[in-house]
């Protein structure tokens, strides 16, 4: 994505705001967990691509 960090961080309190507003606390806990959870799978896809990236593949 080619946003500045300003606008990235902007966009994810909207988002979370919104999400929330009809969500119990323990759905937005749960949400918050699977959220983190993929963003760590996500970090691990990246990072595995970078190395592949490096070796010549």
């Amino acid at each position: 994505m080619g946003l500045p960090g300003e606008d990235l961080v902007l966009l994810a309190a909207a988002i979370a705001i919104s999400i929330s507003k009809d969500l119990s606390t323990d759905d937005i806990v749960l949400l918050a967990a699977l959220l983190d959870a993929i963003a760590d799978n996500l970090e691990i896809i990246a990072t595995k691509r970078e190395l592949l990236e490096e070796a010549g593949r």
